[in-house]
């Protein structure tokens, strides 16, 4: 009997330990909630950091009231962690990261390099590696997070959905998080992209709770083109077209829109709904190139010309036709790598790798200037699988 009760007693006290409650708990009150992060260079070469802070009294209420949603707090220091620190002597809260979902990179930064100034977001234990990482183009990161925006009281969440947004139905930009930027970076055969972000009007008018009160709010936030790195450094940036292209190859094109003219008399519009790319290194003569297999479907979404869609040969000039413009966007993009940037942004290397390892060691420390001329080939394969309602344009005579 006594066993039982020193057995009993025992367990209620080890129970007892585990019981100890949130030892490191921190009151939401004391918190200052980050969504966003900006990150650039001063002139005499010290980190600058901007953060947005939630308001969360404003963001609590749906009525109109005179106060921003968000604070915008600014510091420096020699190093990131350092200006986190002494952030301190002008916020009353403590910085909460964890809810981060936004990081901008200024263009100094971005053009020196990016690589040793995210070790922190990548290292620190309360950052959730799931935010976005973008570059501020043409503009100021602190100007840029300094905007207010209509429909989403958070800028932040803002940028955040119209980057997937834009990812999801248009395809020229998409959303790049912190563990596949640093693995691209640390990779010998492939180079990351980065989403851009620019303001489209008067940057001081769009600080003011007047931009979110008009219909039409005269400063706005915008998903720009994908920039170029080579490693971490900025070199340059892509077009629309180069970035769709960019997609279509990394098979990262979710869907979009091919339009193109007929007979001079209107146009056609294709949503592409799927899309299949299959990339194959190959090796002839001891030459390296690349094959790249692209399968695409669609629906015709609009109809400006005088096709009848009951005809087996117009789809197949519809399928030609989608195939011959989103070939030139591939075409473009690698031209825009090889040519302009010499940066590999399609992961050929990391192909050469996997395909001939003995190749790839003889290349890996020159692969970019290998890059510039490895002859690419392009198979694309367009499917149109619906019509719409009608076979006939609208405006058909009769």
């Amino acid at each position: 009997m006594y066993r039982n009760i020193y057995v009993k007693a025992t367990f209620v006290a080890i129970s007892l330990l585990l019981l100890s409650g949130c030892w490191n708990s921190k009151e939401l009150d004391d918190l200052g909630i980050v969504v966003a992060v900006g990150l650039d260079k001063t002139e005499d070469d010290q980190f600058l950091l901007i953060t947005q802070v939630i308001n969360p009294s404003e963001i609590a209420t749906d009525a109109p009231t005179t106060r921003p949603p968000v604070s915008i707090y600014e510091s420096t220091g020699d190093s990131v962690f350092e200006a986190f620190r002494n952030m301190t002597q002008k916020s009353p809260r403590k910085m909460y990261l964890s809810q981060l979902r936004l990081l901008v990179i200024g263009n100094k930064l971005a053009e020196e390099g990016i690589l040793p100034s995210l070790d922190i977001f990548y290292r620190d234990h309360e950052f959730r590696t799931a935010f976005f990482v973008t570059i501020a183009k043409d503009t100021g990161v602190k100007e840029l997070l300094k905007v207010l925006t209509p429909y989403e009281k958070i800028p932040a969440n803002k940028l955040m959905h119209t980057m997937e947004a834009v990812e999801s139905s248009q395809g020229s930009s998409k959303g790049i998080v912190i563990d596949e930027l640093i693995s691209q970076i640390l990779s010998k055969g492939q180079s990351p992209v980065l989403p851009g972000l620019l303001i489209k009007g008067d940057a001081d008018t769009g600080t003011s709770i007047e931009n979110i009160e008009k219909i039409d709010a005269p400063t706005q936030l915008r998903v720009d083109n994908l920039a170029v790195m080579e490693k971490d450094r900025l070199i340059g940036w892509l077009t629309p077209e180069e970035s769709k292209g960019l997609n279509y190859i990394t098979g990262d094109m979710k869907s979009t829109t091919v339009s193109y003219p007929c007979n001079d008399k209107g146009l056609v519009s294709v949503e592409v709904l799927r899309t299949d790319s299959g990339l194959k290194a190959n090796f002839k003569g001891g030459e390296p190139s690349v094959l790249i297999e692209l399968e695409l479907e669609g629906n015709v979404t609009e109809l400006d010309c005088p096709i009848d869609l009951t005809k087996a040969e117009s789809i197949e000039d519809i399928n030609k036709e989608v195939e011959k413009k989103v070939k030139q966007n591939m075409e473009a993009s690698i031209r825009a790598a090889q040519e302009n940037f010499g940066s590999d942004i399609f992961g050929f290397g990391n192909l050469m790798h996997r395909k001939n390892p003995e190749y790839w060691k003889t290349v890996e420390n020159t692969w970019n200037s290998e890059f510039k001329e490895l002859k690419v080939d392009i198979q694309i394969k367009a499917q149109i699988r619906r019509k719409g309602n009608t076979t006939q344009p609208i405006t058909k005579e009769e």
